[in-house]
């Protein structure tokens, strides 16, 4: 019987998303013995401020690459739109499963279906600027605060009145068998989701050849696709979770749109664009998209969050 390893952080959502890559796993190869190695995060140490404040780059993803590169693991398991969009030395993504859906959520207790129903000034809890963003745009009276820790903390906070609702994404509430929480899904051309929301990463150390060609059997090509889109969005604006960026690329046979929006963290600007391609040209109609983003005031946007931005003119 053959024994691998695989490294994922320690929550009740990414226990499920482990464990679904591995009965995929299992069901390619009978013979796997398939160990997890649980993984604390410098996020999942840290849960009481807003994400997006943190400076650090993959707050949830470089302890558990460490234990890849160290040897503790031989593959890890990450939600796609955790991860850096520049790669680790030694690491590649072998394998991106097919996508749940990209679509947020808002959960509520109140008994409304829309965000512009919620009560005026109700309090909100998201550690998303990209979300806060959007809701201010929608409602600049909402009280956006941060709602940090699991899945069935942010819930239960809800549940007991410490915040009227929350925004979180559809997949998330999907795998943990929670889609009857949801008070209403938020159409994500409308509402954007973040790069590659929805998608898993399986990663593994690039010399690994033999774990390489397993994991690669789970690849869905449509889901690597746009979820690359995306991110090549977000990488050509240097972004990460500090930045209020929504990307997502809608599909129709083999026509692809790249549906994009930019805005002010308060929600007070915003710039949407989109793109049409196809899948030979998608790579360079996201760095064309990014382009134009940065052409019509992003990079304005971005200067006034301190973010470095490329130039317009950049390949």
């Amino acid at each position: 019987m053959r024994r691998l390893k695989l490294s994922t952080r320690a929550s009740k959502l990414a226990l499920a998303q482990s464990n679904e890559v591995a009965g995929q796993l299992r069901a390619i190869d009978s013979g796997l013995d398939i160990e997890l190695v649980h993984i604390r995060t410098q996020g999942d140490r840290d849960t009481s401020d807003f994400l997006y404040k943190s400076r650090s780059v993959g707050v949830f993803t470089s302890e558990v690459e460490d234990s890849l590169l160290d040897g503790r693991a031989d593959i890890a398991v990450h939600s796609l739109k955790d991860l850096p969009t520049v790669p680790r030395e030694g690491l590649v993504v072998g394998a991106i499963p097919k996508r749940q859906s990209v679509a947020d959520a808002l959960i509520t207790r109140h008994e409304v279906c829309s965000i512009e129903d919620l009560p005026k000034a109700a309090t909100v809890g998201t550690s998303s600027l990209r979300r806060i963003a959007q809701l201010k745009r929608l409602r600049p009276d909402l009280n956006c605060v941060a709602l940090r820790g699991n899945v069935d903390t942010r819930l239960s906070k809800i549940a007991g009145g410490l915040v009227d609702a929350a925004v979180m994404a559809v997949a998330g509430l999907a795998r943990l068998g929670l889609l009857d929480r949801i008070s209403a899904i938020l159409e994500p051309t409308e509402f954007v989701p973040a790069p590659a929301q929805g998608a898993l990463a399986v990663q593994v150390r690039s010399d690994d050849t033999d774990v390489l060609r397993l994991v690669g059997r789970l690849d869905d090509a449509s889901a690597r696709l746009t979820a690359e889109i995306e991110r090549t969005v977000l990488a050509s604006l240097h972004g990460g979770c500090s930045v209020p960026l929504g990307v997502f690329t809608q599909t129709e046979g083999p026509t692809l749109t790249i549906h994009a929006i930019l805005l002010s963290p308060d929600g007070g600007e915003s710039l949407r664009i989109s793109e049409t391609t196809d899948a030979e040209n998608a790579r360079q109609s996201a760095e064309t998209l990014a382009r134009r983003l940065l052409s019509i005031g992003g990079r304005r946007i971005l200067d006034a969050i301190g973010r470095d931005a490329p130039m317009p003119d950049d390949p």
